[in-house]
């Protein structure tokens, strides 16, 4: 007895697995309720499905559900209905304000503490985790609401650090972004780490129960309500199926509901026939069946798309003129968004054969080339960020908004073209300054001039 006592001591000790979650939402103001909405639904189900509090970070601006625009003061809802549950209800937002920023998540993510001074990830080989992003996006990059973006090469780095630091035993992340399919180019097939997207590397995701549709106890909401791939996934799981559903059977549906985008997954598909309460376990949510395509609006106009049924909307004069300098504005930021990004193209291909000036600038405009220059899109990205001009009517924290995000595609065309533009990543960044510097007088002047 006493030789198999000592025996039992030397074995190591069983460690039981856990489970953790990670969500967060990139973006501000009343017109991006939908992010925080999603973020608090995903808390919720994290919550209520038995993942333990302690092992749930979330962070998100938090504005939104005691903004002046909120009808419901306090409150959140991810769907319409005449009694759909809050969800910003027992929602503990981890970080707020303007301390939720891109390097905030990595320190997150990767468990640093001295980079972000409350709780971190805390996982072991041992444990699944749940990543879930939910904001704008463009290719190569997502925003957070205090800027600067985060990019491909930074997404890239901080999930292969979680791999090297043996962080998981499984790793699911879902990301709601336009163009979040360009954020996941190097997951390996054998890295346990399953990603899956609201869209491709070329589209939009898109919001959802917007305009009309965003109806809660009889009264109009006044932004969207929920993101398409986001309501789809979790009024899945609100179905509690997760003792008979897998991956793969969830990935397929939501695939099929998500007929705005095309849904896409990445990485280590092994373990996509295990069952999702391998990850979560059963919801208690309210899962009454709803049209999630209702009020769908691609994403990159929800925006004006919101504006312009506010207007349309109004019952009276001061709120029809309110609306419609929104607008106004929205559309004036559309169009300086526009130039930007075509003089930035013109500036790139200046000291090109003249009779290939057009061809060049419409390729750096509109081809949608594959990325292999990572550290020159990271750097022009950040360039954007610090040096071009906020949008005064897109709730931007730099240059970035949730519309000239996809021309972060000029960026990546323009670095893989580096070559035979004969300009190196630091001849192109200084380029990308001057020219967001000018732009940033201009819009400045031009706003004095108004005043």
């Amino acid at each position: 007895m006493a030789l198999r006592a000592a025996l039992v001591a030397m074995l190591p000790a069983v460690v039981a697995a856990e489970k953790y979650a990670v969500i967060a939402a990139g973006s501000a103001g009343f017109m991006n309720y939908r992010h925080q909405a999603d973020a608090c639904h995903a808390y919720q189900i994290m919550l209520q499905s038995g993942v333990p509090a302690d092992n749930i970070i979330l962070m998100m601006q938090d504005d939104v559900a005691n903004s002046s625009e909120n009808p419901f003061p306090g409150q959140l809802f991810n769907k319409p209905g005449e009694n759909p549950p809050d969800v910003y209800k027992g929602c503990k937002v981890d970080y707020s304000g303007d301390i939720v920023t891109g390097q905030l998540f990595m320190d997150v993510l990767t468990g640093n503490t001295e980079g972000a001074k409350g709780k971190v990830l805390k996982s072991g080989a041992s444990d699944t985790v749940f990543v879930n992003f939910v904001d704008h996006g463009g290719p190569g990059i997502i925003a957070f609401p205090n800027g600067p973006v985060l990019t491909v090469k930074q997404l890239s780095k901080t999930l292969k650090t979680m791999q090297s630091k043996k962080m998981f035993k499984q790793m699911v992340f879902y990301m709601e972004a336009c163009e979040s399919g360009s954020m996941f180019p190097d997951l390996e097939k054998d890295g346990k780490i399953l990603a899956v997207s609201a869209s491709n590397a070329d589209e939009s995701s898109w919001g959802t129960y917007c305009g009309d549709a965003a109806m809660v106890k009889g009264k109009n909401v006044g932004s969207c309500l929920g993101d398409l791939f986001s309501v789809n996934w979790m009024q899945d799981d609100d179905a509690g199926k997760f003792k008979s559903e897998t991956f793969r059977s969830q990935i397929s549906k939501v695939t099929k509901l998500t007929n705005k985008s095309h849904v896409c997954s990445f990485g280590d598909k092994s373990f996509e026939d295990e069952t999702i309460g391998s990850v979560e376990t059963a919801s208690s949510l309210s899962a009454s069946p709803s049209d999630t395509a209702q009020g769908a609006v691609d994403a990159r106009d929800v925006y004006l798309t919101q504006a312009m049924w506010a207007w349309q909307h109004a019952t009276d004069k001061e709120s029809k003129q309110k609306a419609w300098t929104r607008v106004t504005g929205i559309m004036k930021d559309r169009e300086a968004d526009e130039a930007l990004f075509a003089g930035l193209a013109a500036a790139a291909c200046a000291d090109v054969n003249p009779e290939r000036l057009v061809q060049c600038q419409h390729k750096f405009l509109h081809e949608r080339m594959e990325m292999t220059h990572m550290d020159c899109h990271h750097e022009l990205a950040l360039a954007v960020h610090e040096h071009c001009p906020a949008s005064e009517y897109h709730h931007s924290a730099g240059g970035w908004n949730g519309f000239n995000m996809k021309f972060a595609r000029v960026l990546l065309n323009i670095c893989e073209g580096q070559e035979a533009l004969g300009k190196s990543t630091e001849q192109l960044v200084h380029l990308v300054q001057e020219h967001c510097t000018k732009a940033s007088r201009d819009r400045a002047a031009e706003m004095q001039i108004l005043v």
